[in-house]
């Protein structure tokens, strides 16, 4: 079943690479049967995790394996419930440092609402500690879209979409901002413990994913604002000296919409340079858009248009080897494709490679990629069959 996309797969790339030793290329999964909602991470020692859960009836198991050596480990299991909300945008997540562990995290569900649910994150300190809520609070609302970088050898930030000011919300109130989605944070120890909390923007998109990245000179986060205006662009904070920043528009899409687009952008850094990918709708115009800053996100000096034709969006994006890569769905024939295009660190293009028929399914989640010591990693959710599944695939 998998040779004709394999094929058609490596007849794409070739057609537009210049060495013929490069090839996108499909590999074994390390995850079984019924698996979906897969996440990557490289640590500094260059290890990958990869986190992803496994559905049983109505059991679901949150499991982790590691890439090193070009070997994956035996997967393990860090959580299991029936209780958990599975949302294909809304995807646990895991973190390392020095080749072992660090946090993970998945949502659990509460009783309330259809959308009422909390992060839980379980910290590892030789195991997996008691899961934790990171926001404390008891409203019935949406916790999520959360993303976590390590801070320190024993802390870590997360930052997370906290829905304590819609409690009670009727669909009227909608567009009162005062009872709107809020961005807020914490540093936690790996022993479990909240050492700081913070709240980052007081009115923000209501389920778009974050992004967070890590500079020489602190963090950054960047994520769907939401103005009085409904003009939901992308922006950033910067943490500094122990405290987040006013957030600033990264680039005026002027995307004008009364609801959430579950889109939201991908940020990564190197150095100086920071770039982050993202999604909008414009002017009626469907778009991935890549922006390029030197001064550790403060300014973007370069904006591109990665794809302005047939974008679904949901993009990832990695900087390595002076390149910047960037993934996104887009819609071809009637069918989906994943894009992996790579520029160069001041927004040149170079090199663009595809998988075809790929499902634009929402089902089909997040696709996501990292980098390895065999070239970089993709990963998917498969749901051309009965039983969905991750597919992975490397680029040497």
């Amino acid at each position: 079943m998998r040779l004709p996309i394999l094929l058609s797969v490596l007849l794409l790339t070739n057609s537009c690479s210049k060495k013929a030793d490069v090839q996108l290329q499909e590999i074994p999964s390390v995850a079984g049967d019924n698996s979906s909602l897969p996440s990557l991470y490289t640590d500094n020692t260059g290890t990958v995790f990869m986190s992803w859960v496994e559905e049983k009836e109505q059991l679901a198991e949150l499991k982790y394996a590691t890439l090193v050596n070009s070997t994956w480990s035996e997967a393990s299991v860090i959580s299991a419930d029936s209780t958990w909300f599975l949302n294909w945008a809304d995807y646990p997540s895991i973190i390392g440092k020095d080749g072992q562990p660090m946090a993970a995290h998945w949502l659990n569900k509460k009783p309330g609402g259809t959308y009422a649910y909390d992060v839980n994150i379980s910290a590892y300190n030789s195991e997996w500690t008691d899961k934790i809520i990171p926001h404390q609070d008891e409203t019935a609302t949406e916790h999520g879209f959360l993303s976590m970088l390590p801070a320190s050898d024993s802390t870590f930030m997360a930052v997370w979409l906290d829905g304590r000011k819609t409690a009670g919300r009727d669909h009227h109130e909608y567009a009162d901002l005062s009872k709107a989605m809020t961005l807020r944070g914490a540093i936690i120890d790996r022993k479990g413990q909240i050492i700081e909390k913070f709240l980052i923007d007081d009115s923000v998109c209501d389920c778009c994913n974050t992004s967070l990245a890590k500079t020489e000179s602190g963090f950054i986060v960047n994520y769907r604002n939401r103005t009085e205006d409904e003009v939901r662009d992308i922006y950033s904070s910067v943490f500094r000296d122990g405290s987040w920043s006013e957030p600033k528009v990264v680039y005026k899409d002027n995307w004008e919409i009364a609801a959430c687009p579950v889109n939201g952008p991908a940020i990564d850094a190197q150095n100086r340079i920071v770039a982050t990918s993202w999604f909008t709708g414009a002017n009626g115009q469907a778009k991935v858009q890549l922006g390029i800053s030197n001064d550790y996100g403060i300014t973007y000096d370069a904006v591109i248009s990665v794809d302005d034709q047939d974008a679904i969006g949901r993009t990832d994006i990695l900087m390595n080897d002076d390149k910047i890569w960037v993934s996104w769905l887009s819609s071809v024939d009637d069918s989906g494709q994943l894009n992996l295009a790579s520029y160069s660190l001041n927004g040149e293009p170079l090199k663009q490679y595809s998988i075809p028929n790929i499902s634009g399914k929402r089902s089909t989640g997040f696709p996501q990629i990292t980098t390895s010591d065999r070239g970089i990693l993709i990963a998917f959710t498969d749901v051309s069959e009965e039983q969905k599944r991750i597919r992975m695939f490397e680029l040497k």
